[in-house]
């Protein structure tokens, strides 16, 4: 019995060399690296930071994202050497924290976070990649569900056929540092449903589009920094 579990080690050595080979030199970040960093990370590295997990960064996300609060969160992309050195004991300068807490990931899951980081470029920052050939787009449901005074509560549900990890946000009226009209983020989405309010007691009362953003993590824009999808939610009235 004990030269068969040799044997039966041995011939599992093999396999596991051809699994880390088998990884792609160069990994995108919606095929390659999301899947990874979802399984593993997301659950204390998202928006919002739960556990101890250091906020001004989300790991579900490849670029940096505006919240509906005014604060900007960066993105895994500027964040990839970071990630590799903290999976990989080897890596890791003394006396910093593993991650994920306790456990080391596979070796073909640690090759995919160190090939990107590999990429990165001047900025410091990992390549988004070509995403799914045949990718389908995010599907959202927004609804209004109630108001109280300013307050504007809504529901949403935000799904994925490819199951992949969506953020986004809904765009719409909003104030500039100076208090002067502008546009930008009122609502932040995630894959999955829930509830957001937003509180519209500082704008002029009125008829304003509404429109939501979604990053599945496709590259929609390969020229660009554009990558999401734009969703019209309909007009909404704010005020008497």
């Amino acid at each position: 019995m004990p030269r068969r579990a040799e044997v039966l080690a041995l011939a599992a050595l093999p396999l596991a060399a051809c699994a880390t080979d088998a990884v792609p030199t160069a990994p995108s970040w919606q095929v390659d690296v999301l899947p990874v960093l979802a399984a593993n990370c997301v659950r204390c590295h998202g928006y919002p930071t739960s556990g101890f997990a250091t906020p001004g960064f989300r790991l579900d996300s490849y670029a940096p994202t505006t919240l509906a609060n005014g604060d900007v969160i960066r993105g895994a992309g500027e964040n990839a050497t970071a990630i590799a050195r903290r999976t990989k004991a080897a890596f890791r300068p003394p006396g910093e924290l593993a991650m994920p807490p306790g456990r080391e990931l596979p070796d073909d899951e640690l090759a995919v976070l160190r090939n990107w980081a590999g990429l990165v470029d001047g900025a410091l920052v990992a390549p988004r990649g070509p995403g799914r050939p045949d990718n389908a787009a995010p599907v959202l449901t927004w609804s209004e569900v109630a108001r109280a005074g300013a307050i504007i509560h809504f529901t949403y549900e935000l799904r994925d056929a490819d199951r992949d990890l969506v953020v986004g946000s809904v765009i719409g009226p909003t104030l500039d540092e100076q208090g002067r009209p502008a546009t930008g983020p009122v609502a932040d989405l995630l894959s999955g449903r829930a509830a957001v309010s937003w509180d519209t007691s500082m704008l002029a009362p009125g008829s304003y589009p509404l429109t939501a953003r979604l990053d599945d993590g496709a590259d929609v824009d390969p020229d660009g920094d554009e990558d999401y999808v734009e969703v019209p939610l309909g007009e909404i009235v704010i005020g008497p």
